[in-house]
C-alpha cells in the first residue's frame, strides 16, 4: 500500500432477496480487490451504497428512511460518495430531483457501472485506492446468480418492471464461476433467478437449468446444490427427475404459491391453479419423498374475500410446508394492482397474516419434531451464542457445541431437541471421517 494514503473504507447497507444478496457480496468483493476495508459505521466511510428493495412498501420506506438519515452526513463531508442500486432506482432524474445529495443512481445489479463510477470519483479525488489486490474471505454457502429479471407480468409484482426482461447468462460463464468459488472453499453454491426454471429461454440454444445442474454437479470440492426461486408455471418435469437423479441437489424446493384461491391467482397471472399446484407439489414428494417445500404468500389482496383467504389458509393445512413467507399485500407503483381498489383494510391483513403465520408455526413444529433423536447431516457455515450453526439437505437450521473447528465441514449430529424454526443436537462419534477435504 502507497505509504501516502490510507485505505479507503466502504460502507454497505443492503436488503431484500438472495439476488440482491448476491449482488452486495459481490460488490463488496470488487471494492476490496481496489482495496477497500469494509466498515460498520457509515460515518466512517468514504464509500456508501445502499443496495435496495421495493417489493413491499415496507422495504421502500426503510430505503426511504436510510436515505434520510445519510444526508447529514454526506453534507458533512463532501468528499464522501454516496452511491445508491437496486429496485429502488426507477426514473433517475426524478430521484436525483429529490435525493441531490446522492452522487449517483445504478439500476438493479449494475455492478460494472458502479465500479466505473468508483473509478471516475477516485480520479477526481486525485489518489487510487489501492495499489495492491486483495482477497475476500471465501465463504461455505455462495449464491451465483445463473439469469436476471423476468418475462413474467405478475399483477402485484415490480420485479420484472425494475430488473427488466428475462437474461440467462451462458452455461459455460456459471461453470467458470462456480469452479472458481469452489476453488475458494465454497462447499454449497445456490444457483439464482428471479424465475429459475426459465433459465436458458432466451438463450439461442436454449438450455435449461437441469442442464446447469448436470454441468457443476461433478466439480470436486462441490458438495451441495440448490437454484431458487421457481415459478409453478415453469417447472418442468425435467428439472425434478434431474433434481431426484443427481447426489448434490438439496432436497428443498422454493415454489411459491402466492394464492390457494384459483380467481385469487387469475386476478394475479400466475398461469396456474391450486390443482396444478397441489399436482406439481405430489410429482416432487413421488420423486423426492423426504423434499421439504417452501412456500410465498399474499394475503389480502385486492378483492381479496374471507372464503377466498380461507381457501389459501386450508391449502396451507392441507400441503404442510416446511416454511411459509407470509406477506400483506401493498401496492406497486406501476404494476396492474396498483390501479385497483386496495379494499382488504389493514386491519383484516394483519388478522389474516397472523392466522397463517400462527398456523404454519405448529405445522413447522410438527414437522421438525420427526427430527428428534435422528442423525442429520449439517453443513456447517459459522457459529452463534457460542454454538455451531449449520444446515441440513432440506435447509433446517442446526445448532451444536464443539470445541473443534467445524467451519466449512459436514457433521453427523444427532438432534437433541426441536422447535418450529431451529433444531439443536450434538455431534455423532460417527463424523470423523467427514472433517477431512
Amino acid at each position: 500500500m502507497n505509504g501516502r494514503f490510507k485505505p479507503r473504507q466502504y460502507y454497505l447497507w443492503n436488503i431484500g432477496c438472495q439476488m440482491n444478496r448476491a449482488d452486495a457480496y459481490r460488490l463488496s468483493e470488487e471494492l476490496e480487490k481496489r482495496g477497500y476495508k469494509p466498515t460498520s459505521r457509515p460515518e466512517a466511510a468514504d464509500l456508501i451504497v445502499l443496495n435496495t428493495c421495493v417489493v413491499r412498501q415496507s422495504a421502500e420506506d426503510r430505503v426511504v428512511g436510510r436515505l434520510s438519515s445519510l444526508s447529514s452526513l454526506k453534507r458533512r463531508g463532501q468528499e464522501r460518495a454516496l452511491l445508491v442500486m437496486g429496485c429502488f432506482v426507477d426514473d433517475i432524474p426524478a430521484l436525483e430531483a429529490r435525493y441531490p445529495y446522492v452522487d449517483a443512481f445504478f439500476k438493479p445489479s449494475d455492478i460494472a457501472g458502479l465500479l466505473q463510477f468508483v473509478e471516475h470519483w477516485e480520479a477526481k479525488q486525485g489518489e487510487c485506492a489501492s495499489s495492491g489486490q486483495l482477497l475476500k474471505a471465501p465463504q461455505v454457502s455462495e449464491l451465483v446468480p445463473i439469469s436476471y429479471g423476468c418475462d413474467h407480468r405478475c399483477t402485484y409484482c415490480i420485479v420484472a418492471l425494475r430488473r427488466g426482461r428475462q437474461r440467462s447468462r451462458p452455461i459455460a460463464e456459471i461453470v467458470a464461476e462456480v469452479s472458481r468459488l469452489v476453488e475458494r472453499g465454497a462447499r454449497e453454491i445456490t444457483l439464482l433467478g428471479q424465475n429459475v426454471d426459465a433459465y436458458g429461454s432466451d438463450l439461442p440454444d436454449h438450455p435449461t437449468l437441469a442442464d446447469v445442474l448436470r454441468a457443476i454437479h461433478d466439480l470436486e470440492g462441490l458438495w451441495r446444490i440448490r437454484f431458487l426461486t421457481s415459478h409453478p408455471k415453469d417447472m418442468a418435469q425435467e428439472i425434478i427427475e434431474t433434481a431426484a437423479m443427481l447426489p448434490k441437489v438439496c432436497e428443498c424446493w422454493e415454489l411459491p404459491v402466492q394464492s390457494g384461491d384459483n380467481t385469487i391467482l387469475r386476478r394475479m397471472a400466475r398461469g396456474y391453479t391450486v390443482e396444478h399446484f397441489r399436482a406439481l407439489v405430489g410429482r416432487i414428494r413421488e420423486r423426492i419423498p423426504y423434499a421439504a417445500i417452501h412456500t410465498d404468500i399474499i394475503v389480502g389482496f385486492p378483492g381479496e374475500t374471507e372464503e377466498q383467504f380461507q381457501n389459501t389458509l386450508r391449502l396451507v393445512q392441507e400441503m404442510r410446508f416446511d416454511v411459509v413467507h407470509v406477506a400483506a399485500y401493498s401496492p406497486r407503483p406501476g404494476t396492474a394492482a396498483s390501479a385497483w381498489e386496495d379494499d382488504v383494510p389493514p386491519e383484516e391483513k394483519e388478522r389474516r397474516r397472523e392466522l397463517i403465520e400462527r398456523i404454519q408455526t405448529q405445522i413447522a413444529a410438527e414437522i421438525n419434531a420427526t427430527f428428534l433423536g435422528q442423525e442429520v447431516e449439517v453443513l456447517v457455515d459459522g457459529k452463534q451464542r457460542g454454538r455451531w450453526r449449520g444446515r441440513t439437505r432440506t435447509d433446517k437450521l442446526v445448532f451444536f457445541e464443539s470445541p473443534e473447528d467445524w467451519l466449512g465441514h459436514l457433521a453427523r449430529v444427532r438432534v437433541t431437541w426441536t422447535g418450529p424454526w431451529s433444531m439443536l443436537g450434538t455431534i455423532s462419534s460417527s463424523t470423523d471421517y467427514q472433517r477431512s477435504r
